[in-house]
């Protein structure tokens, strides 16, 4: 495929640049040398993985594609779970190797040739990586591509593996090319241990196809549940396949294809290989995705993701076409649940094996609104059917459809539940999806979504209720889940008395646009809808009372009521701020001086977006101030700061856009991998100092700092926002 010259601002870094593509669409060349390695301006050594990697993906398939040629096949239908878990956790084994006479490339893989920017370029773009070597005389290209999803809940768990090997000088030569890849299925959640199963493999080659079943062992059959039950354990792993030419298949689990080529001089020798994997795997279902993936090209992307024409900004428009791509390949359909959804991503999903949290699959929804309305529907059933008949919307999930609440008790699900209907309805006008059947969590009753709205008001306004100030509860936690590690307090001294203005501000964001959709209804439950409408306005009023009451002459709100204290009355807490600028009854003036004290109180001193907290006290192991919740950079805070902004700025709103962006970003941290194409879902803030910018260092978010769906699904979401 030609590659166009570089677009966006040119600037001076190490690491690669941004291209178009000949399809029109972005991609990075990664220009650096790897092993990867950083140098903090204190002289410690970042914290960083030594092979960046990108993503390739649709609903039914996660892959994970190193700089270096090293892939991770994840599966997530069912559990999460690597096929090709290699030797340490976070890891694939695979391997691709090109031998004449006596010679061996090996083009995949540490130690192997793609990790020189020397010989090999490495581009990376919507739908497939390419790397292009040049070497003895020889000029190598091996590509990796999957093919889009096109409908919702569908899609093919299959890559293919292309080698065009050209002979530039020199006589006729012959070689062999192998391709392989390691049988070796482990669910995320315990590829550190704990598992309580172990799976037994099988291995079958025959008709140019290797496969891998895995059979699920255990001494006690509880651990064996049914194919249809919830359960954390999953014994249901699906097959593994590899299909080309010269398959066999190894007692060590590894699949491989070898194929004899002759190079003559001036002419293109190509062999392909497709590896998967597939739940029921008769040879003609995976001979059917053979097929389509074989079929595919680079331009089926192009269909399926928005176009921004009308955008003078190129950077910006790049960008924007770049998240969309992100979120439609991080996109994961449920077998339980018959529904897709996008993940948080990162730590969550790809390192602890979590769909975690419920708030944030709401968020991740609000881009599709606009440019993807079926996926929007299906994250919108698919966490209705997380959903108890009594409100209660479960915050995590894990192996097969199994959701439960951890140990939190949150009390803002409901809040970012009404937000993303709200958005639907309010863009799509589709207001007999009210109407769609779901079945409550889990699976022990049917409603409709205007019911399960209906049961979360009522959970909200009933079980979680409102404190002594008429502001709506804490419970032990709202967005910020890690405010007693922050506070050390007794739990019982504060989970039925705390009071959170976030949560208040979010009422007063979102209730009055999803009571005009309950209003605007036409259809077999209108008088339901009636009723709900008026019990939510009654709700907001006395929010809205509550809030602007609390608040009176402050220039800011308070962050919450926690343990006896008021939270946030000097310093200010970002939270509940982005919120509270969206309200349409919030009056102007007063949102404009707002704006002014927070770009004076925590968007001083910082390159990419407001910090979390002006001046955090609270300390903890990965919580220093400046880190995470506790004073770091967070997408989900600003991104709603950025929707404030627009109901009375919009040029105001588009510049803290675009310094919210990933191009800002780089252009700020250049020396960071984790800086360039995605992200964690926050970053240390100008607080901490040489760390600055990078993902928390301490723990183990480093180990998976990037693709998390909120910088991609937020930028996207303001920009439509903005622009509407």
């Amino acid at each position: 495929m030609a590659i166009a010259a570089c677009c966006g601002t040119a600037h001076a870094q190490p690491l690669g640049r941004w291209l178009e593509d000949g399809n029109g669409l972005p991609a990075f060349s990664y220009d650096g040398r790897l092993p990867y390695h950083a140098t903090l301006s204190d002289g410690r050594v970042a914290n960083l993985g030594d092979s960046p990697w990108f993503l390739l993906g649709n609903y039914r398939a996660t892959v994970f594609v190193h700089v270096n040629g090293e892939y991770e096949l994840i599966s997530g239908e069912r559990s999460w779970a690597r096929m090709n878990l290699g030797s340490r956790p976070d890891s694939g084994e695979n391997a691709a190797r090109l031998t004449i006479g006596k010679k061996t490339y090996l083009l995949a893989g540490p130690g192997s040739l793609a990790e020189d920017p020397d010989i090999c370029e490495r581009v990376f773009g919507c739908g497939y990586a390419r790397w292009t070597f040049h070497v003895d005389g020889l000029e190598i290209v091996r590509t990796m591509r999957i093919n889009p999803s096109t409908e919702i809940n569908t899609g093919d768990a299959a890559v293919l593996i292309r080698l065009e090997v050209t002979n530039l000088r020199g006589g006729s030569r012959k070689a062999s090319y192998e391709e392989s890849v390691l049988a070796n299925y482990v669910q995320t959640q315990f590829q550190r241990g704990g598992n309580r199963i172990s799976f037994r493999r099988s291995l079958s080659v025959g008709d140019g196809l290797a496969v891998a079943d895995f059979q699920a062992v255990s001494e006690d059959p509880f651990n064996l549940p049914s194919r249809q039950d919830r359960s954390e354990i999953d014994a249901y792993a699906p097959s593994l396949y590899l299909c080309g030419e010269g398959v066999v298949a190894s007692e060590y689990g590894t699949l491989l294809a070898r194929s004899e080529l002759v190079l003559k001089r001036g002419k293109t020798a190509v062999s392909e290989v497709v590896v998967g994997w597939i739940l029921d795997a008769a040879k003609d279902r995976i001979f059917a995705a053979v097929d389509r993936v074989k079929s595919g090209s680079d331009a089926d992307w192009k269909a399926v993701l928005p176009a921004f024409p009308d955008e003078p900004d190129h950077e910006l428009a790049r960008e924007l076409v770049w998240h969309a791509y992100t979120l439609e390949a991080m996109a994961t359909y449920s077998e339980y649940f018959g529904e897709t959804k996008i993940p948080q991503g990162t730590v969550y999903d790809y390192y602890w094996g979590q769909h975690a949290s419920a708030r944030d699959n709401f968020q991740h929804g609000l881009a599709p609104v606009y440019y993807n309305p079926p996926l929007a529907a299906s994250i919108l059933r698919y966490m209705a059917a997380r959903t108890t008949a009594w409100g209660d919307i479960r915050l995590i999930e894990y192996g097969n459809g199994n959701a439960d609440h951890s140990f939190y008790n949150t009390s803002d699900q409901q809040l970012f539940f009404f937000q993303m209907i709200s958005e639907y309805l309010r863009v799509n006008k589709d207001f007999g999806f009210l109407d769609t059947k779901i079945r409550f969590y889990p699976k022990t009753g049917e409603g409709t979504m205007l019911e399960v709205t209906e049961q979360c008001f009522n959970y909200l306004r009933n079980f979680i209720g409102v404190g002594r100030h008429g502001l709506v509860k804490l419970l032990n936690s709202d967005w910020n889940d890690n405010i007693f590690v922050l506070n050390n307090v007794r739990y019982n001294n504060v989970i039925g008395s705390g009071e959170s203005h976030m949560n208040s501000a979010m009422v007063l964001a979102v209730f009055p646009e999803l009571i005009r959709s309950l209003q605007a209804y036409r259809g077999p439950q209108e008088s339901k809808a009636r009723r709900l409408a008026e019990g939510m306005s009654i709700y907001y009023e006395a929010q809205y009372a509550a809030f602007m009451k609390d608040l009176g002459d402050r220039e800011f709100p308070r962050r919450m009521y926690f343990d006896g204290k008021a939270v946030g009355e000097e310093d200010m807490w970002l939270e509940p701020l982005g919120y509270l600028l969206q309200s349409d009854r919030f009056p102007v003036e007063r949102k404009r001086a707002l704006l002014q004290e927070m770009k004076k109180r925590v968007y001083a001193g910082e390159k990419v977006g407001a910090r979390q907290q002006e001046n955090p006290q609270g300390s903890a192991p990965g919580l220093e101030p400046g880190s995470r919740e506790n004073g770091g950079m967070w997408w989900a805070l600003n991104g709603p700061v950025v929707s404030g902004v627009a109901t009375f700025d919009r040029q105001e709103a588009g510049r803290l856009l675009k310094q919210l962006s990933l191009s800002n970003y780089a252009r700020e941290f250049p020396e960071y991998w984790t800086s360039w194409w995605s992200s964690s879902d926050n970053i240390e803030s100008s607080l901490m100092g040489p760390q600055e910018g990078l993902p928390d260092q301490s723990l183990d978010y480093w180990e998976i700092p990037v693709y998390c769906a909120h910088p991609h699904a937020w930028i996207l979401y303001c920009y439509y926002k903005l622009h509407e």
